[in-house]
C-alpha cells in the first residue's frame, strides 16, 4: 500500500489548470479546490509513480476508480492536506485535522460509555469510521496514525501493514 499527499499551502497550482480536474459542480470554491487537488494527486501518482497510461476516472457506486485499470485508490482531504492511498485491493482512506471540540457530546451519538475521551481517541475512531465507509466493505487491515502533529490518518482495506508515504512537491515525489 502506498500513500501520497500534497500540501496545498506549499504546492501552488494555477486556478485555471486546477479547474481542469473538476468533474462536477461544488457549493464552495474551497471544496472544489480540495477535490481538484485530489484528482491531480491521484492522476499524477498514477502516471509518474505507477506508470499508468490511461488515467481516466469514473464513479461506480459513488466511489472513484480508474476506468481501464485495476489499481484501487481512495482520496481524502482536511484543511491544507490532500491524501490518496493506492493498493491492488479496494481501499479507503480518511484524514482529519485534529481540532478541539466537545468529544464527549459527539461520542454520545455512538453510545460510547467511556469517560476519558482524548482528542487522539476521538480522531482515531472517526478516521477509522470514515475510511470504512469509503472502503465500502469490511476491512481486514486498518492502519491509523498521527500525521504532521495535527492530523490523524486511517487507511482501511486488505493489505499488508507495510506502507510508504510520499509527498508531492515541485521536485516530484519523495518518500517521507
Amino acid at each position: 500500500m502506498k500513500i501520497f499527499y500534497i500540501d496545498t499551502d506549499e504546492y501552488f497550482i494555477d486556478k485555471d489548470f486546477l479547474r481542469t480536474f473538476a468533474d462536477r459542480k461544488f457549493l464552495s470554491e474551497e471544496k472544489e479546490k480540495q477535490h481538484c487537488y485530489g484528482r491531480f494527486l491521484v492522476k499524477t501518482a498514477a502516471e509518474k509513480f505507477f506508470n499508468l497510461d490511461n488515467i481516466e476516472i469514473e464513479i461506480v457506486n459513488k466511489k472513484p476508480r480508474f476506468r481501464n485499470n485495476q489499481l484501487q485508490f481512495s482520496i481524502s482531504h482536511s484543511n491544507n492536506i490532500v491524501i490518496a492511498a493506492f493498493d491492488e485491493n479496494p481501499i479507503g482512506v480518511d484524514i482529519e485535522f485534529m481540532k478541539e471540540r466537545n468529544f464527549k457530546e459527539i461520542f454520545k451519538r455512538y453510545n460510547y460509555k467511556g469517560e476519558n475521551i482524548s482528542k487522539e481517541l476521538f480522531y482515531k475512531f472517526w478516521t477509522e469510521y470514515e475510511a470504512g465507509i469509503k472502503l465500502q466493505g469490511s476491512p481486514k487491515t486498518k492502519v491509523t496514525f498521527p500525521f504532521k502533529d495535527n492530523f490523524m490518518i486511517t487507511v482501511a482495506g486488505n493489505f499488508t501493514e507495510d506502507y510508504q508515504i510520499y509527498k508531492l512537491d515541485e521536485n516530484g515525489f519523495s518518500c517521507v
